[in-house]
């Protein structure tokens, strides 16, 4: 369990960051509700091909960026990938291409894809600019599914099939376009993961990979009745007041790091705390929208599935809850994060990380594991 330990500290550490310095960029002629930091990325599946595809798109600074097409093998058919950087002029209000060089060089037979890449660019960029200032989602009023919230605009793209509904989500980068659904109702286009490089070596953008259908063949587990126990943290703040953060769990845990306790091999749990930006709060939607891109993203080669990502949030409380795939160990994640606030400006977080089988074997001990985290200010 020690990349659960290892990823669950990054992302904490991170929060502070995240809040405090993103870089102030976004498409020629948006002014986005959350800006681009450098290294973000979306990846969509794309179905207006007659095989499996994908279509990424990976930001770097206001003039440069990458673009990926990706296609799995299939018995008669070879993998296909296509990766080109391309730059813009951000000083114009709509985007325009200045130039591009290609990362892995297309094949002659693979023209047509990238004049397609073309005009995806040249479409979406357009039609962001469209479609307003704001797309943010108020997740405290949200009744649909995670990957139908959004701002809906109805509009025309011949691409798709014609008339179409395209919903936009802040919390998507680059376009914050969510998924495209044509007049079939059918998804046209749609995001399967955000994420975002760490540095010049990370290769997680290049490398990624669709999770497959079928998860991994590991025996799930069975976590077994053990003597009630509570998981607590205690942070002194001040000279009279504390932070007091808990659970009710059982003796399987063990406490194996500060503020970290693990269930054997099968999850690990963990409290932190986060400071937000002042007259901001967990109500807010644009702190929500914050919130999804740091933790509904892809880490490294921990890809995270949009398509199984769900969001709860009210004025004081915000859970998100994501499956991750790693091809490279081919481990599949269940992660749920619960901030709650403390006190002004102040919150603490309950971190839950349990292999997906094994989560899906006992949904009733964990989901009632996250139910009972408490967080409050005690004297």
């Amino acid at each position: 369990m020690n990349f659960m330990k290892t990823t669950a500290k990054k992302i904490f550490l991170a929060s502070f960051f995240v809040f405090a310095a993103l870089s102030a960029f976004s498409l020629p002629g948006v002014n986005a509700d959350i800006p681009d930091a450098s290294g973000e990325y979306v990846y969509y599946r794309d179905y207006s091909f007659n095989r499996e595809s994908y279509v990424g798109f990976l930001y770097y600074d206001d003039s440069t960026y990458e673009a990926r097409y990706f296609a799995p093998p299939t018995e008669s058919l070879a993998e296909k990938n296509i990766d080109l950087l391309f730059t813009v002029d951000p000083s114009k209000d709509r985007l325009e291409l200045t130039g591009e060089r290609f990362v892995v060089p297309p094949q002659q037979d693979d023209i047509e894809i990238v004049n397609y890449i073309h005009d995806l660019i040249y479409e979406l960029s357009a039609r962001r600019g469209k479609a307003g200032q704001s797309v943010l989602v108020d997740w405290s009023k949200n009744k649909v599914d995670f990957m139908q919230a959004g701002k809906i605009v109805s509009d025309n793209y011949e691409q798709f099939g014609g008339p179409v509904q395209m919903i936009y989500d802040a919390a998507v980068p680059i376009f914050n376009l969510k998924k495209i659904v044509d007049y079939a109702g059918k998804d046209a286009l749609a995001v399967v993961t955000i994420g975002a490089i760490e540095n010049s070596k990370d290769s997680s953008f290049a490398e990624f990979l669709p999770p497959p259908k079928n998860q991994d063949g590991k025996s799930a587990k069975t976590v077994k009745n053990a003597q009630k126990e509570i998981l607590k943290q205690r942070i002194e703040i001040g000279k009279s007041t504390a932070l007091v953060q808990s659970v009710q769990a059982d003796k399987n845990w063990s406490l194996s790091g500060q503020n970290v306790w693990t269930l054997g091999d099968s999850a690990i749990v963990s409290f932190q705390t986060l400071a937000l930006p002042e007259e901001s709060g967990l109500g807010s939607e644009k702190i929500a929208a914050r919130l999804l891109r740091l933790f509904a993203s892809s880490k490294k080669s921990a890809y995270c599935d949009w398509t199984l990502t769900s969001v709860h949030a009210s004025g004081s409380e915000i859970k998100i809850a994501t499956d991750t795939y790693n091809p490279k160990t081919k481990k599949f994640i269940t992660d749920i994060k619960t901030l709650r606030a403390a006190a002004k400006n102040f919150y603490g977080c309950f971190s839950l990380a349990v292999y997906s089988q094994d989560y899906k074997a006992n949904r009733g001990y964990f989901d009632k594991l996250a139910k009972s985290y408490s967080c409050k200010m005690e004297r």
